[in-house]
């Protein structure tokens, strides 16, 4: 690659770590803040639907804008406007309104200005990176947000024994601005592959759908990742505090160290598909990562101990960068660069809009069923994605 290429890759490197590390503490500080505030699981995962329903009432109309408008723009958008959202929490906070309704709908108007960024990153790489670099680039890129979520939970378990919650959030806030001030630093030039704004929205948007429904491949693969994310999002989201709380009697400390082991496990597997990704078929991985990932969260069933628990979590997580790398390489090789922002805007729907439901149904389950049976069936549930989608010849074959 050229140096002004690396150039831009090494300040979207800088900035996604950054304002990951603060999503990483943000996650951990409204679910956590929810649970302490009401004591109630089914409230605490309706919480998160309003952080997560964003993506899919305004997920696929993103996609529009992306692939409409100047990607980078809509980039530094996004973090501006989540920074000055988030921050409003604290300071509710510290004037004594602790309305868990109000926290849920500032959630979901930071959530709604996230939704653009990213397909908006996903969709801005290809035009920066040669096709064949694209697994390599992928891969890095994916080390800053799980360096961040190593990063993020253990920051959070440190501060949580010294300042209140509530600062989580204005360290959330100020990484966007951070993160906005080296995006700003990136020269995007003019983006060949926008749409001319002189068409209207819905017909792009129908476009996009048609794509979908005339690709076999790339739907089957958009259908497995719908109901993969439904079975494993809500565990991971909501399931994972409730867990620690209720059923391993641990501490904020504990959940975060937990949320922290996840980072370990990804950083693991990016680096081993950094190295040899291109020596395997891409799709192949992508199934054996949607089976790792189901199938470890089942053996949770069996475990009654933080230690135990956060070894099971780096497993689990080997099998993350399989899933997100290969899907995302696999949409940049074979999707049109002018169609990427409405098909990764579908992605994002399928992950970010599905984790909202998944995370509310988990919420009500909890309250019915003991959590650690809860992992148990959605592991299985989740495994079975994999397995379906490896018989499939045409995914399995994707390089």
């Amino acid at each position: 690659m050229l140096k002004s290429e690396n150039t831009k890759i090494f300040y979207l490197w800088s900035a996604q770590l950054i304002s990951s590390t603060g999503d990483a503490i943000y996650q951990i500080a409204l679910i956590w803040l929810v649970l302490d505030i009401t004591g109630s699981n089914t409230i605490t995962g309706l919480v998160a639907l309003s952080a997560y329903l964003p993506a899919m009432l305004f997920g696929l109309i993103a996609g529009v804008m992306v692939d409409r408008y100047n990607r980078l723009r809509l980039m530094l958008i996004s973090n501006f406007s989540q920074a000055i959202t988030v921050i409003i929490i604290p300071i509710l906070l510290t004037m004594g309104y602790e309305n868990v309704y109000l926290i849920g709908l500032l959630a979901f108007i930071r959530s709604s200005f996230g939704t653009m960024f990213p397909p908006a990153l996903n969709a801005f790489i290809p035009t920066i990176v040669p096709t064949n670099l694209l697994i390599r680039v992928n891969s890095l890129l994916a080390t800053s947000a799980q360096l961040a979520y190593l990063i993020g939970p253990a920051t959070a378990a440190i501060l949580l024994s010294q300042i209140s919650l509530k600062y989580l959030f204005a360290l959330d806030s100020l990484s966007f601005l951070l993160a906005l001030g080296l995006l700003l630093m990136i020269k995007s030039g003019k983006q060949k592959n926008a749409a001319k704004p002189t068409s209207h929205n819905w017909h792009e948007l129908v476009t996009g759908l048609k794509y979908i429904k005339s690709n076999r491949t790339i739907g089957y693969i958009l259908g497995l990742t719908i109901i993969n994310n439904l079975f494993i999002m809500g565990p991971a989201i909501v399931g994972m505090p409730i867990l620690v709380k209720d059923a391993l009697h641990g501490s904020a400390s504990d959940y975060a160290a937990i949320e922290a082991c996840y980072a370990i496990g990804m950083l693991i597997s990016s680096f081993i598909i950094f190295r040899i990704g291109n020596n395997f078929r891409t799709g192949t991985v992508l199934m054996l990562g949607m089976i790792i990932d189901g199938l470890t969260f089942s053996f949770l069933y069996f475990i009654n101990s933080v230690p135990v628990v956060m070894g099971m979590i780096i497993i689990h997580a080997l099998g993350i960068p399989m899933i997100t790398i290969s899907r995302t390489a696999i949409i940049q090789k074979y999707v049109p660069n002018r169609l990427q922002g409405r098909v990764f805007s579908m992605i994002h729907l399928a992950v970010v809009g599905l984790t909202g439901v998944s995370s509310a149904l988990i919420g009500i389950m909890a309250d019915i069923i003991h959590i650690q049976t809860v992992f148990l069936v959605i592991g299985f549930g989740a495994a079975a994605c994999g397995i379906i989608g490896i018989f499939y010849k045409e995914i399995r074959r994707l390089e």
